[in-house]
């Protein structure tokens, strides 16, 4: 029963996880930038912290939202490639500790001193990311 249960979980094709993950960040970024578009025009004012912790408020740029759009994609793929080459079950550990940060991460705009347009807007932003990084990583690294 474990041979067979074995076979029916998705595996890992490791090659294709930095394609994947230049794929998922390139995703994330376009759609991030269609939502701090979409905002903008529906004058919402994206404000961020000038660092973690700080309650100074700077206005949000394209620039950092394109930084913050693609670079996790690199770290996601990095880890999936380690629950693979040690995990008996990679893809349910790497979209329960995916979900987990998505999570986390959520908390961010929301602890932020300002409007919940804002703070919305922002949670979009990390849910656009999370869903097209683990989702291109799952479409294209999964046999």
């Amino acid at each position: 029963m474990s041979r067979q249960l074995q076979q029916t979980r998705p595996r890992v094709v490791e090659r294709k996880i930095w394609p994947a993950a230049l794929l998922g960040g390139v995703l994330s970024v376009v759609g991030n930038l269609l939502v701090f578009v979409v905002a903008e025009g529906l004058g919402v004012n994206l404000q961020v912290t000038t660092a973690p912790g700080s309650s100074t408020l700077v206005p949000l740029q394209v620039g950092p939202v394109v930084l913050a759009s693609l670079l996790p994609a690199f770290p996601a793929a990095a880890l999936l490639k380690v629950l693979a080459r040690f995990s008996p079950n990679p893809w349910l550990l790497f979209l329960g500790l995916s979900g987990a940060f998505l999570l986390v991460s959520l908390r961010g705009p929301l602890n932020l001193p300002t409007d919940p347009a804002n703070e919305w807007t922002l949670n979009l932003m990390h849910l656009v990311s999370a869903v097209a990084i683990v989702g291109a990583l799952w479409g294209w690294a999964r046999r």
